[in-house]
Order: C-alpha cells, then sequence, then structure tokens
C-alpha cells in the first residue's frame, strides 16, 4: 500500500443485496473487548463474535423501537441479542 492509502469498510455483496432488500444486520459484538465499552464502538473499534443474523427494517423498529437511519445497512448488539430473536421465531413445521 501506498503512504497515505485511505481504506474503509463497507459490506460485500451478498449483504449488500439484502440491505438493499430491506434487510438491517445484526453484528454481535463483545462490549469488553471493543474499543468504546458502555458506548457506541465505531466499525474499527467494534470486537465481532461472528454471530450475525439479518431483520427486515420495519421490523428492526418494531422489536428494538428505535429509529434507523435509511442509509444504515448494519448495527452492532450485545451478545445474547441475536439468539433470543431466534427464540421468538416459532420453529418451522414439517
Amino acid at each position: 500500500m501506498e503512504r497515505y492509502t485511505a481504506t474503509g469498510w463497507g459490506l460485500c455483496a451478498e449483504h449488500q443485496k439484502l440491505a438493499d432488500e430491506g434487510f438491517v444486520a445484526l453484528v454481535e459484538c463483545d462490549p469488553q473487548r471493543s474499543g468504546s465499552p458502555g458506548g457506541r464502538p465505531k466499525p474499527e473499534q467494534a470486537y465481532r463474535t461472528g454471530l450475525l443474523a439479518h431483520i427486515k427494517r420495519h421490523v428492526f423498529a418494531q422489536v428494538f423501537n428505535v429509529p434507523i437511519e435509511a442509509n444504515q445497512a448494519c448495527v452492532f448488539v450485545e451478545p445474547g441479542v441475536i439468539e433470543q430473536l431466534q427464540a421468538m421465531v416459532p420453529p418451522a413445521s414439517s
């Protein structure tokens, strides 16, 4: 890389397609290991656990009762949030 090269972060093609279809990515992060404990970590500070889920934007607004910007593709959530959401979904019938 050249000196003064700046890189950013973004979504891969698969996750960008989901964002374009109205989904928000929930990215589980460990607050104890992230660069901003107790606050809102920036993408480069968040220690991701590897657990990821996608939820429709309108459902996100209902479940979390928090506004989300139209161009915001993902949010960081604490450990256990995705597991709680999965428990709310009834098992698929065979």
